[in-house]
């Protein structure tokens, strides 16, 4: 049984928020830079290693073509991290498509490597408008991150609305209307994202993260997984041990 306050700490690291995102390493650091919106974070790691470093596993016997399948592969990534940071999905697809098809084109390893730098920095830059177009009022933010700080435990509307004292039918309304969702989806949807990570960062089993995020069994947990990605956790965290494996340096 893991304590409660071991559990903040463990959830803490796992958190999609700016305030963990320098917990990842290489390529899973960069996109969450991306996911973020951290534009000159993302430059700096551009310029600090270039695409052509990241690669050095190759995909193929043909440089050129190694480079467009490993560019393939950074599109892909990108698109999903930027789908949950909160861009529309069909936008997200349709810029990934937009590079491929332009390093489909390329004639030269540079003319790759500065469509990928052109892609990384044109996702980053939807990313930043995207965060800077979401202003929350004072309440909001305060419960926001009181979600936060409690997602090892349940946590109720009406909690959250005396935390940041508001009346709790006033607060459900303003929530809703700032961030486009109920409180209780909006705390469903970060426990789940925190899943993920834990999912691809980390070695607990799905029991030990049920037990993490306070729901209330692990085929609960399972099943409200399934119901927001479409996969099981095992499924889910198989597939993405296997994207890391072919991002990884």
């Amino acid at each position: 049984m893991i304590s409660e306050k071991g559990k903040v700490a463990i959830i803490e690291k796992y958190i999609s928020r700016e305030t963990t995102a320098d917990t990842h390493k290489n390529e899973m650091r960069f996109y969450n830079l991306v996911k973020l919106g951290r534009r000159e974070e993302v430059l700096a790691a551009l310029e600090r290693k270039g695409f052509e470093k990241n690669v050095d596993k190759p995909l193929s016997d043909n440089p050129l073509q190694s480079l467009k399948y490993h560019l393939t592969v950074t599109a892909a990534m990108l698109a999903r991290f930027c789908i949950e940071g909160g861009m529309n999905c069909n936008s997200a697809y349709e810029l990934s498509d937009l590079y491929i098809r332009r390093a489909d084109r390329a004639a030269s390893q540079e003319e790759i490597m500065q469509i990928n730098r052109d892609m990384c920095l044109d996702y980053v830059r939807h990313m930043e408008k995207l965060r800077k177009d979401r202003i929350y009022s004072k309440p909001i933010v305060m419960s926001i991150d009181f979600i936060y700080a409690n997602l090892h435990r349940r946590i109720t509307a009406a909690e959250v609305a005396s935390a940041v004292k508001l009346n709790e039918n006033y607060f459900s309304k303003l929530f809703k209307q700032e961030t486009g969702m109920p409180v209780s989806r909006y705390i469903l949807l970060r426990k789940i994202e925190t899943a993920q990570n834990l999912l691809i960062h980390s070695d607990y089993s799905c029991a030990e993260i049920s037990e993490l995020l306070a729901f209330s069994s692990q085929s609960h947990f399972i099943s409200r997984f399934r119901e927001e990605l479409g996969v099981t956790p095992h499924v889910y965290r198989n597939e993405h041990f296997n994207q890391m494996e072919l991002t990884s340096d």
